[in-house]
């Protein structure tokens, strides 16, 4: 019966009936692949997760390094918010040992009248109780006795405090003697140290300036090195700073994810150009801010002028100088630093600053003035056999500059024209040939700004490519403002006797009475019955070549 009941139903019935095995197969393998296909989705949520963290990551990394070049960008404004003070010379003094008293220290308190007079009663109480009690006069008279009982007391306790506090200062000094000396004699020569300094000493000043740019704390990555050199003569401070290299400056501009790598890596890399110009920007920072605070920290306006040479650090000293400028009081003064935008464009344009046009190769130029010149731990000779340059005839004193510029590795020639100085030439390391006019100025003040003006016009007029001062006294700092940007170099008597010795020739500066009154370039002599005049003594002024003299200007009553 049932097979004929299976013989009935269609054929289609029966190919579904024969297929259902297959495809309960089919939804038991969906079912069992499920897990599969859930850890396929974690693994690829973690993968993004992965990947985000990485980009994250690369975006950090960019943020930092953009952080760095930010804060070498703003070292000078940073530099304003952290005042640096003169020094206190009476901080640099030490305290005596203190002596403790103990109880002895405070002294004991006087007796009053008051706590001992007797209290007055009211007119009720003494009506009432006047037969009971003392009479007021008797009331007094114990009162006063107390009271001088208690100023006895009181002188004799005292008078033995007195005696303990006397008996610790004798075992002080006693005991404490060589500290107490010690003490006292040092504050004895900071006491001195403050007069030498306020005196203008070389080296005292010098020294001064060294101690509060101890306070100037930079990055650990920087160098140290400093040293200064005041320049009395001509009231200027030189400051030879250590400055890092171009490695300070990150090479990397910008981080990202790598897909093929699986990694962050550098997607751009900074130009030299770029690594050059927030370089230079940071030499430009470091001038700017070392002369703002030698000259707020100027105790007595001891300093007119600052010159700053940048220089790298080596291991046998002082490296290449990358950075030279200088600037005086009353130009800076001028300035707002708190403002300030661009520093480079700055110390190129108004202070005509000399920079390397390389500094990552350590293309060093030549300082305005090295620290060799104006040390002031140079000492001239000592032997009264080498030249006085203050005393020895103006023809001996150019053999010896041109003996100096022979050695300097000059062939200068005498040029009475151009001021009684030197036309000289001489090859750079580039092959080049430089000319240079120099002139020699005796004097034991202050040399004029106009001899440094009429260098600059030798300059011109011979068309030359610098020009070179030598004098044996000081310079003014509007010399050296006026040299600012211009191919001059001045050079004072300081740094021309340590020239001298640089190259072996002994050479030393002693002022006479017979120098005061000597110049290099003695003046024409005027007879005296012509600088005079024939009507008695009056103003001298020059007409056509000769000099005339102005009558005497006449009083009020004769006019």
């Amino acid at each position: 019966m049932v097979h004929r009941i299976q013989r009935l139903r269609p054929a289609g019935w029966r190919q579904r009936r024969q297929t259902t095995p297959t495809e309960g197969a089919a939804t038991e393998d969906k079912r069992r692949g499920r897990p599969k296909r859930h850890v396929t989705a974690q693994e690829h949520r973690r993968q993004e997760i992965h990947v985000q963290q990485l980009a994250e990551d690369a975006v950090v990394r960019t943020d930092k390094v953009e952080q760095r070049v930010q804060k070498l960008g703003t070292l000078l404004r940073a530099s304003l918010s952290r005042i640096v003070q003169p020094l206190d010379f009476e901080r640099l003094k030490e305290d005596l040992p203190a002596l403790d008293l103990g109880t002895d220290a405070a002294p004991l308190p006087l007796p009053m009248w008051e706590e001992y007079a007797p209290k007055s009663r009211g007119l009720i109480s003494r009506l009432l109780t006047r037969s009971v009690h003392r009479s007021k006069v008797d009331a007094e008279a114990e009162a006063e006795k107390a009271y001088a009982s208690a100023l006895e007391r009181y002188r004799a306790e005292e008078a033995a405090r007195q005696r303990r506090i006397d008996e610790l200062q004798r075992t002080q000094r006693d005991t404490h003697t060589a500290e107490t000396q010690r003490v006292l004699e040092h504050n004895g020569e900071i006491d001195a140290y403050r007069q030498r300094v306020l005196a203008g000493d070389r080296a005292s000043v010098s020294d001064y300036f060294r101690r509060v740019f101890e306070s100037v704390v930079d990055r650990s990555s920087f160098p140290r090195g400093r040293r200064f050199a005041y320049i009395p003569e001509s009231k200027l401070l030189l400051i030879e700073w250590e400055v890092p290299t171009t490695d300070i400056i990150p090479r990397e501009k910008e981080y990202r994810y790598n897909k093929a790598t699986d990694s962050v890596g550098v997607h751009k890399w900074r130009s030299i150009g770029e690594v050059r110009d927030i370089y230079l920007n940071l030499l430009a920072q470091f001038a700017l801010r070392a002369i703002n605070t030698a000259f707020a920290t100027d105790p007595t306006w001891l300093v007119e002028s600052v010159v700053f040479n940048g220089v790298v650090p080596s291991d046998d000293g002082p490296g290449p100088c990358l950075i030279s400028m200088s600037s005086s009081r009353r130009h800076f003064s001028r300035l707002r630093l708190n403002t300030l935008d661009d520093p480079l464009d700055l110390v190129e344009k108004q202070f005509g600053a000399e920079i390397s046009a390389y500094p990552d190769e350590l293309t060093g130029i030549a300082p305005l003035l090295p620290f060799d010149l104006a040390d002031p731990d140079i000492s001239p000779a000592a032997s009264t056999r080498a030249p006085n340059l203050l005393s020895i005839p103006v023809e001996e004193l150019h053999r010896l500059v041109e003996r100096l510029l022979e050695r300097m590795g000059y062939a200068a020639i005498r040029a009475e024209r151009s001021g009684g100085g030197f036309i000289a030439t001489r090859s750079t390391a580039d092959g080049i040939e430089q000319r240079s006019v120099i002139r020699v100025r005796r004097t034991p003040g202050l040399l004029e700004t106009s001899e440094v003006r009429g260098l600059q016009s030798a300059v011109r007029h011979e068309r030359a490519d610098a020009g070179l001062l030598l004098t044996t006294g000081g310079l003014d700092s509007q010399a050296y403002e006026y040299a600012h940007g211009r191919p001059l170099r001045l050079y004072d008597g300081h740094s021309l006797v340590a020239l001298c010795l640089q190259h072996d020739l002994p050479a030393r500066i002693e002022p006479t009475e017979e120098t005061v009154l000597r110049s290099g370039e003695p003046a024409p002599q005027v007879p005296e019955q012509q600088r005079r005049g024939r009507g008695g003594p009056g103003r001298a002024k020059p007409v056509r070549g000769r000099i005339h003299t102005a009558p005497p200007s006449k009083t009020k009553a004769e006019r």
